[in-house]
């Protein structure tokens, strides 16, 4: 299971600014998403959906300091709203 949650982080590294389907990412793994799901929250003491939500808004703040265009990060990272 930690070898698939470590597959799993991987690819939610590299899909942070589009729309990510876990169960795309998780097919092949042998295992569901809802399994994956509790897994990841038992270990990381946070959802899954918040720790993409959080990974996103940090990347997002690295890429500002580094003077990116706000709106244009907003629209990257998938924030429609403020």
């Amino acid at each position: 299971m930690i070898g698939i949650l470590n597959r799993l982080m991987e690819q939610i590294e590299l899909q942070l600014d589009a729309e990510i389907d876990f169960g795309q990412l998780l097919e092949g793994a042998g295992t569901t998403v809802y399994h994956v799901r509790r897994m990841f929250s038992s270990l990381a003491g946070m959802p899954l959906s918040e720790y993409v939500r959080r990974r996103r808004m940090t990347v997002a703040a690295a890429d500002l300091l580094e003077g990116q265009d706000l709106l244009g990060l907003a629209v990257r990272y998938g924030y429609s709203s403020a």
